[in-house]
């Protein structure tokens, strides 16, 4: 969203998900045995990417109205995520 603001048809996502679901997913793409290593490092990324966002852009990047779309990964799942994106991006460029 902040990158890409100047940009007139920039679709701007926040993709979340809750903590259970980031939980599993950071364990298995990092072949983590421990709930609360995951956790750990998500709350630090979390931490890092929150910091970075306000100190180069001025925003608090969780603001849901920066964003064109607000998607749960976790609720969606991926394929869904995507089917969702594509489905907007086409709206939007039906529009211009």
């Amino acid at each position: 969203a902040y990158i890409l603001a100047k940009f007139p048809g920039a679709l701007h996502l926040f993709l979340r998900a809750a903590e259970a679901a980031r939980v599993k997913t950071v364990m298995a793409r990092y072949n983590l045995a421990s709930e609360d290593e995951a956790r750990r490092r998500i709350k630090q990324a979390d931490e890092n990417w929150t910091s970075y966002i306000k100190q180069v852009y001025g925003h608090d990047r969780n603001h849901p109205a920066h964003y064109d779309m607000v998607l749960d990964t976790g609720r969606l799942g991926y394929d869904a995520t995507v089917d969702a994106v594509l489905a907007a991006l086409k709206r939007r460029k039906s529009l211009t």
